[in-house]
């Protein structure tokens, strides 16, 4: 079955391919002929003395086009504008421009890529060659932490050679800085400008500047730059969780609902008049428990981020003689979020572990017998939520290179160390308190996407609320990466092999964890009732009965006014009237004021050494390619053949229970607790890995540039899955455990590509590709003897399944001199498109797609550039993709999202430039679903962002 599908993903991407090449290769063979279209403002006419310096977008574009041209493997890239200047603030919206890379957002701005579909763990990020640590607790890369001043340029490898880090079964991307030398004489540049948010409506500001200089007759060389910003962002949003499924016979997902007024929830499911066991899990004639399109838990959220950054990079660079390059060069980045939450919350499912759940006094069904209006009374209990997650995240990275050559030998020895860290000692905080009302509705009548909702009264600071949620966690996280690298190459100067490379390479990587979190975040709920269980003792004057519950009655001064208004401004339907938050200092206090004991031992986040550990990946390489170049039936080609070895030992450290000392009664219970004690555990694993690379370039004319690629790649498992993390459920008798002796994820990968480049600044390329990933990390049950018990193992294993991503990328750019009259001239246009499919082989997720990978995107800029004025305007558009194939109520799809950005520039002199950008200028959408596109799961709005400023340079 699986030979069958690839055959036929074989024909069709042959016959795909054919027909996009033959495509191309008419355009080719229309303009093979012809001079270049757009006008080379680089190109000196006849005798003409004054050279022509072209900057700006057509220079970025010039250069990019450049790298990927003279590239041997496959590769895009994108160059600065000039210095200081790349074409956006975030290098992630910088990437997304990039064909077959895609980004996702952290209200509304970018943070994480995939390539060809293929995101987080699967790409491996690099700066100036050497990887880069990241506070993330993957192996994801946030591009967010790097402003993008401090960057040169960026390249994406999509075909990997023996040279590069192994890892990226997506791609390797690599961030440039700059060196001083490159530079020359004394430059000095500083750019300023105010961020306007339209939701936040705050304005802050943003500064950079950079200064290089060469000494010593240009032999010696320094730079360093640096950046400021702080911006606030928000986002307003909806939520729903927990949608009936009948497919999936999540009948519990349900609305009780007294229909003929009898006081009972008649329960009969079947229509036979008898309750029989488990009949509360499908709908049937005599239930009272009905579908519903509405979900069991409904929630709103306004989010204010507060954002700064500061960053700094720094290069020395000395070129004694001709044959001797040294380079110093370091980058530091602050990245701080403090953000709030505010959140209103519905519960309207009936589970056990939801009590209060309000009294259904009137619904409305759909045609299809869904219910779609929803009247709650009997003085029903909303929730209001408190949550943030502060980020404080730092990053560094400091290398030193020695290059030394001559005419036929190139020896270049490379040293760095790289450091990140998001500090976080339990500083997250996910608090509930309980109001009550007359009465709410959620009415989805009226067709639109989200329900409608109306409380009586609206909720205020002035209201009765009591004490029900506090959770406190945090993972504090450090990245180290050290390296060392040894790269050289021998130029043999033959007619056919031409270069031999060769290198080795070592390198420690740790990701420390340490986990804080709350031992009972409902400690105070319910009126005292688990402080009483668990021996504190507390006045029971203080609590109040809230509707059906009895909770603790939280002072007043904990809650303030709302924060915000205009909540989900232009999106239809009746959304609830802004609400109040509270203080969690004076919260906390409360806490303290009933027992003093019970708050600091269960509600302060403390270390959890059973979520906390570390994982360290020890990284031995070596590669050797050869670059051989020939002509065959008299075209050029070059061919680069490599392979790289590398062996990874990977050490776990942390903590375990010892599932060997549980004794049980008759009854299956514990007769001792020494078992829950904590035992350090050291884990180790390793694994060996020969992975072959092959890039073919042919140049089938001047201009047309035909490549093929093929190679084995790899990408290491999940940190998470490495650790030595061991749960031991006495009541099922399950262990859950980690798995630090894992295989990594091995893939086969073949590329080929047709590039047209018909100018200096105009370029028409068309490629395929095909991954076939081998296997994937699931989840493995097995029973094993330990001590005195038999116990089912739960861990993560290598899967027998694996998967097939393939797709094709298309992109143009031109400039339309050479069509428009001259004083029209100066317009061009950027466009990508990428298709992407994949296929499971395994037959639980068959019909969906790769997680995160969406089918289409596409990308259109069109700018324009003409003496002193520049303006750009971008769309940039992906297609709905799968996040959560196991969601509540099925997969959870991302739906499809484009933004326009737009930039202009004018340069009042050669000096000074004022320059005015935009974000997400039509305040975009930005939605979940599960399952079916009316059932939505999540729905935001992030608002505009326009910058206005001035940027300097000498």
């Amino acid at each position: 079955m699986r030979r069958n599908t690839r055959e036929a993903w074989y024909s069709n991407s042959i016959r795909g391919g054919l027909l996009a090449t033959s495509a191309l290769a008419l355009m080719i063979g229309a303009g093979a002929q012809a001079q270049d279209t757009d006008t080379d403002e680089t190109t000196k006419k006849p005798n003409e003395l004054e050279e022509i310096v072209v900057k700006g977008v057509r220079l970025s574009i010039k250069e990019s086009l450049d790298i990927k041209r003279n590239a041997t493997n496959i590769v895009d890239a994108i160059v600065a504008e000039d210095i200081g200047k790349f074409p956006d603030e975030n290098l992630a919206e910088a990437l997304q421009r990039v064909t077959g890379v895609t980004i996702t957002r952290n209200r509304g701005e970018g943070q994480n890529i995939s390539v060809r579909g293929l995101g987080g763990d699967y790409n491996v990020t690099t700066l100036n060659g050497r990887r880069l640590a990241t506070e993330n607790g993957t192996r994801d890369f946030n591009f967010d932490v790097i402003a993008s001043e401090l960057v040169s340029g960026i390249e994406i490898f999509k075909s990997p050679q023996a040279n590069l880090p192994e890892g990226g079964i997506g791609a390797v991307v690599n961030i440039r800085t700059r060196r001083p030398l490159d530079l020359g004489e004394l430059v000095v540049t500083g750019s300023a400008k105010g961020i306007y948010e339209s939701r936040t409506k705050d304005i802050h500001p943003h500064g950079s500047f950079l200064v290089s200089n060469v000494f010593a007759d240009g032999k010696f060389g320094a730079l360093f730059s640096a950046t400021y910003s702080k911006k606030t962002l928000r986002e307003d949003t909806y939520i729903g969780e927990g949608f009936y499924d009948p497919e999936a016979g999540n009948g519990w997902i349900t609305v009780p609902f007294d229909a003929d007024g009898n006081g009972q929830i008649n329960n009969d499911l079947n229509g036979d008049g008898e309750i029989g066991e488990g009949e509360n899990a499908d709908i049937g004639t005599g239930s009272e428990y009905f579908e519903a399109m509405i979900p069991g838990y409904v929630r709103y959220a306004n989010a204010q981020d507060t954002r700064e950054r500061i960053g700094f990079n720094a290069a020395f660079q000395w070129r004694p003689t001709d044959n001797l390059d040294v380079n110093f060069d370091g980058i530091y980045s602050e990245y701080n979020t403090d953000g709030h939450n505010y959140q209103l919350s519905f519960v309207n499912y009936d589970e056990s572990w939801t009590p209060g759940i309000p009294t259904v006094t009137e619904i409305q069904r759909n045609d299809e017998g869904r219910i779609n209006y929803l009247e709650f009374g009997n003085s029903p209990i909303v929730e209001v939520l408190n949550t943030s997650e502060p980020r404080k995240a730092t990053t560094y990275q400091a290398g030193m290179n020695v290059a030394w050559t001559n005419e036929v030998l190139t020896l270049n020895f490379d040293a760095s160390h790289s450091r990140s860290e998001n500090k976080n000692t339990g500083d997250n905080r996910y608090i509930v308190a309980r109001g009550v009302v007359d009465s709410f509705v959620i009415d989805h009548t009226a067709g639109n996407l989200l329900p409608s909702v109306t409380l009586n009264p609206a909720l205020d600071e002035n209201q009765p609320y009591g004490a029900h949620y506090s959770y406190n966690s945090g993972t504090n996280i450090v990245d180290k990466i050290s390296e060392l690298k040894f790269d050289g190459a021998w130029e043999l100067g033959g007619d056919f092999l031409k270069t031999i490379h060769f290198g080795a390479g070592y390198s420690v990587q740790s990701k420390d964890r340490l986990t804080h979190a709350s031992k009972n975040a409902s400690a105070f709920s319910n009126g005292g009732q688990y402080l009483t269980r668990d021996g504190y003792e507390f006045d029971d004057g203080l609590t109040e009965t809230f509707g059906n519950l009895t909770l603790f009655r939280l002072p007043a001064n904990i809650f303030v006014a709302p924060a915000f208004d205009n909540f989900l401004a232009g999106e239809p339907g009746t959304h609830p009237a802004p609400w109040p938050n509270f203080d969690y200092d004076k919260l906390y206090e409360f806490y303290q004021s009933v027992n003093a004991d019970a708050a600091e031992e269960l509600i302060r986040a403390s270390l959890r050494p059973d979520l906390s550990y570390e994982v360290e990946e020890k990284l031995l390489n070596a590669y050797t390619r050869a670059t051989i170049e020939n002509e065959f039936a008299g075209k050029p080609y070059t061919l680069d053949l490599g392979v790289r070895l590398v062996e990874t030992k990977v050490t776990s450290s942390g903590v375990r229970r010892d599932a060997s000392k549980v004794v049980l009664d008759e009854n299956g219970q514990p007769v001792n607790n020494d078992y829950q004690d904590f035992t350090p555990v050291e884990t180790k694993g390793s694994y060996f890995d020969i992975l072959p690379s092959l890039n073919f370039r042919m140049n089938l004319t001047d201009n047309v540039i035909w490549r093929v690629a093929a190679a084995k790649v790899m990408t290491r498992p999940e940190l998470e899955n490495l650790s030595p993390y061991e749960n031991i459920s006495i009541t099922n008798k399950t262990i859950t455990r980690s798995n630090p002796d894992l295989d990594p994820f091995r893939a086969n990968q073949l590329d080929t590509t047709l590039e047209w480049y018909f100018s200096d600044y105009g370029a028409l390329t068309a490629a395929l590709f095909w991954k076939d990933i081998k296997s994937f990390v699931d989840t493995k049950t097995t029973s094993e003897t330990i001590g005195q018990n038999t116990w089912k193992v739960v861990q993560p294993g290598t899967s027998q399944y694996g998967a097939d991503i393939k797709g094709f990328e298309v992109s143009y750019q031109q400039g339309f001199d050479a069509f428009l009259p001259e004083a029209l001239h100066g317009f061009g246009t950027q466009i990508n498109y990428t298709y992407t499919t994949s296929s499971f082989d395994d037959p639980d997720y068959e019909g969906l797609p790769f997680t995160g990978m969406s089918k289409n995107s596409y990308n259109i800029v069109g700018f324009y550039e003409q003496d002193r004025l520049q303006v750009r305007v971008a769309y940039n558009w992906r297609g709905k993709y799968v996040q959560y194939p196991d969601a509540w109520g099925g997969p959870e799809w991302v739906a499809s999202y484009g933004q326009i950005d737009a930039s202009a520039s004018y340069n009042v002199s050669e000096n000074i430039t004022l320059f005015a950008e935009a974000n997400n200028l039509t305040n975009a959408r930005y939605q979940k679903y599960i399952k079916r596109s009316e059932q939505i799961s999540y729905l935001s709005r992030f608002g505009t962002k326009i910058s206005i400023g001035a940027r300097v340079s000498f």
